[in-house]
């Protein structure tokens, strides 16, 4: 049984992947007038998720979106509006009420929009043959 559930465990953890958009390093924005810069990756906790973002205006709001891939919007946050000191924003995700499937963090400030699309899978539970040794005296 322990075996079963360290098998489901650690199938959990190869199930959740992420795919994301490379984030712009620091002197990219100035070029591009970027209003923010963000990344996500997996937690050490197979079912969550951790977005960070950083601002580079204060005075831009940024909005943040969980779609659902019928479109339904789960989640929304806007973050940081005029006269906000804060230029930093780390949130953990608890994915564990979500059903299979895929999602996307849609992340928006002006005319700067990111996305950074991911699948829930929760795999089967395979059968684990025995294995014999055969011992000669």
């Amino acid at each position: 049984m322990k075996t079963s559930i360290k098998l489901l465990a650690s199938a959990l953890v190869v199930a959740l992947t992420v795919s994301i958009s490379s984030p712009a390093s620091a002197d990219d924005h100035k070029s591009q007038d970027k209003v923010f810069s963000a990344t996500m990756f997996p937690a050490a906790n197979t079912n969550k998720l951790w977005l960070c973002l950083e601002k580079y205006k204060s005075e831009n709001k940024i909005e943040l979106m969980l779609i659902s891939e019928k479109g339904e919007v789960l989640f929304q946050e806007v973050l940081c509006g005029k006269n906000s000191k804060q230029n930093a924003y780390r949130q953990q995700f608890d994915m564990s009420e979500l059903k299979d499937g895929n999602y996307t963090f849609r992340v928006t400030a002006g005319t700067q929009k990111e996305q950074f699309a991911f699948k829930l899978t929760t795999p089967g539970v395979e059968a684990i043959q025995p294995t014999r040794l055969v011992a000669i005296n």
